[in-house]
């Protein structure tokens, strides 16, 4: 199941027209990334920067004034133009086929999550508020954010989320074979002697698909999944019911979570610190650690947007902060990620950075991941 656009009862059925238009949105947002994107830093040598110094009588140097100098370049302007208008278009895409079939999903929903015989479980926190730094926000620009939840079988946000997901990943070149679970995986297999948990906790599991991944691929393992959306968990939560796969799902907060010290065998984590501040990641990753136990394994995984060869292509990188509802972009990006494991506990020795390409899809396509081991 380490694959994506993966069928079951709670996924949309988009029509052929439907489909179609996604399939434009992707075709669309992989000309934007493959041919139009990588002329950027050079369009800031010769429109960007010539248009600061005219304007300045010197070359831009700080954060604030090569991003300055970008928005006084044409061909940048029309990339971010574009760029926006495409992210948009992924919402109204998969937005048609989920609120036209969403009675049939909200259906199937109550029957998964009512049957007796069901695989996992799913909490929700009645009393649980969501954070704001998070719950405000439209991150990537997906209608009403992560935490929205407009009833007891609401299941929007995350059904959002999957399939705005796939239509992003497409678009960056990325394949049906890819997913940040089958990465970690990997990563485990090559580098900790393929290591498998008996326990374990995905942390911020959004919509549920990489949490669904594990147990299909280790049967025996025990997955928990915590995120604060109740909409995406309870999505996650039927999601991996109709699926035939066991996850435990709970409302919590990343950097504040309710199980036992030493609970799990391996905590992992996708694509969750650059969504989140420099606060809540440094006690997320403190978690982690207390949860680990001893001897456990500990994997954040990102996008590999940090260690950017120069200040100009940082800043070009950092569009998403500004015009993609991704505020913690830039803040994940250039953040000190091994201080904040070795603050956390882990041995120094024991963390370690990886650059990881995707299983599938473009060449180019590189994830990103920081793990600690702890000590026994």
């Amino acid at each position: 199941m380490k694959v994506r656009d993966v069928q079951h009862a709670v996924l949309p059925r988009t029509t052929a027209e439907e489909g179609s238009r996604q399939n434009a949105v992707v075709s669309l947002r992989r000309l934007l990334n493959s041919k139009v994107r990588p002329r950027n830093v050079g369009i800031f040598e010769s429109e960007a920067a010539p248009a600061f110094a005219e304007r300045h009588g010197r070359q831009p140097q700080s954060h604030e004034e090569v991003r300055e100098a970008f928005l006084m370049s044409p061909g940048y302007r029309m990339w971010s133009a574009a760029n926006r208008s495409a992210q948009e278009m992924i919402w109204v895409s998969v937005g048609e086929p989920t609120y036209r079939d969403l009675e049939r999903m909200e259906q199937a929903t109550k029957e998964l999550i009512e049957a007796d015989d069901k695989l996992g479980s799913l909490s929700l926190d009645s009393s649980y508020d969501p954070s704001p730094e998070v719950a405000d926000v439209d991150i990537h620009l997906q209608p009403g954010g992560y935490a929205m939840n407009r009833s007891d079988y609401d299941v929007v946000s995350g059904a959002l989320y999957e399939c705005g997901g796939n239509v992003f990943s497409f678009g960056q070149g990325i394949g049906r074979g890819d997913s940040k679970a089958g990465v970690i995986m990997r990563l485990l297999n090559e580098e900790f002697d393929g290591f498998k948990p008996a326990k374990m906790l995905d942390i911020g599991c959004s919509a549920g698909a990489a949490s669904a991944a594990y147990p299909a691929e280790w049967p025996d393992v025990e997955i928990h999944a915590v995120d604060l959306g109740a909409g995406m968990l309870r999505y996650g939560h039927a999601r991996a019911e109709s699926l035939g796969v066991a996850v435990h799902f709970h409302q919590m907060d990343a950097s504040d979570m309710r199980f036992e010290d030493e609970s799990f065998d391996l905590v992992v984590s996708h694509n969750l610190m650059h969504e989140i501040g420099e606060e809540k990641r440094r006690a997320m990753i403190g978690e982690s650690f207390r949860l680990a136990r001893p001897g456990g394994i500990v994997i954040h995984q990102d996008v590999a947007i940090r260690n950017q060869p120069t200040l100009v292509h940082e800043i070009e990188r950092d569009w998403d902060t500004h015009f993609n509802g991704e505020v913690h972009w830039n803040t994940y990006a250039t953040a000190n990620l091994q201080a904040d494991m070795i603050a956390a506990g882990f041995p120094e020795d024991n963390v370690v950075e990886h650059d990881l390409s995707a299983l599938h899809g473009m060449a180019n396509n590189r994830w990103y991941a920081i793990s600690g081991r702890k000590p026994i």
